[in-house]
């Protein structure tokens, strides 16, 4: 049985990835054992949104079954690549790819163009004014890196509209009376209205959205007042981002067990909801 399989998951999410660098057995627990959502992370989503309204024309839809979720997802996206080239900025873009032919799905907080540049940011909200750790902030780093390479794959053509197909199987997917109705309501054009037509189009916006900068942005932003606190930028290297791929598949290809956080960073264990309950490896330690 794979390590997909067990989790109950058909893809990997690009945020399943980077808490590999946090605590892979916490990331892993989280599906065993269901997340724990907590105020900061529902007001940090809060943020999240506002930042969207400000930047993308709302689109309320209501889905019914998953062929009107994907969908909804989708068209919002594709709004919102349209966006990027009106206005030259854009939130919550939807992204797809394969790595090592899993499923991976993610979806990048900013896109702006600047200097004939795309410029990838991803937003992380914070409850005090401190600079994150830098374990926090590799993290964030790994994160944004594989953001940029589904990108760079999307425009490349090396994930398509085909492998997409072949992976979602979007012919045979059929959207629900109730909210083609609402696509109606939209005056979304007829010849959109199926899932097929509208990734078709998505995957196309793709392959003329321009140049990605190699330089990426985190920015770090108070949840309570929505200022920013720092602005952290690194560059993007294929070398790099070629490694960590070997690291991460060797988890979700079953060559290795989840693995907890070292020796030296036990302190993130404090902070964790499965210490001394479903997670025991450095609880013997701490009691003693």
């Amino acid at each position: 049985m794979s390590i997909l399989t067990e989790l109950n998951k058909t893809s990997i999410r690009v945020s399943d990835i980077a808490s590999q660098y946090w605590c892979e057995r916490q990331m892993e627990f989280n599906y065993r054992y269901g997340q724990k959502i907590f105020k900061e992370m529902k007001e940090g989503k809060a943020i999240h949104e506002e930042l969207e309204n400000e930047v993308n024309v709302p689109i309320i839809l209501q889905p019914k079954s998953y062929s009107d979720a994907l969908y909804k997802s989708i068209y919002t996206s594709l709004e919102a690549l349209k966006a990027l080239k009106a206005n030259k900025k854009t939130r919550e873009v939807q992204v797809y790819g394969s790595i090592n032919g899993y499923k991976v799905v993610g979806k990048i907080d900013q896109l702006e163009i600047k200097d004939d540049k795309i410029i990838v940011s991803e937003d992380k909200t914070r409850a005090n004014e401190k600079i994150p750790s830098e374990s926090q902030q590799l993290v964030h780093k790994i994160q944004l890196m594989f953001y940029k390479k589904l990108l760079d794959d999307l425009r490349d053509g090396f994930y398509n509209f085909q492998n997409f197909d072949a992976a979602y199987h979007t012919d045979k997917l059929q959207i629900t009376d109730e909210f083609k109705r609402q696509l109606d309501a939209m005056k979304i054009e007829s010849s959109l209205q199926n899932v097929n037509s509208v990734s078709k189009a998505f995957f196309n916006s793709f392959r003329t959205i321009g140049t990605i900068s190699d330089t990426l942005h985190i920015r770090y932003i108070n949840q309570f007042t929505g200022k920013e606190i720092k602005m952290h930028k690194f560059e993007y290297k294929k070398e790099e981002m070629n490694g960590i791929i070997t690291y991460i598949l060797k988890y979700w290809n079953g060559e290795r067990k989840a693995a907890p956080v070292p020796e030296d960073e036990m302190w993130k264990c404090n902070w964790c909801v499965f210490y001394g309950k479903e997670c025991k490896t450095w609880w013997k330690q701490k009691v003693l």
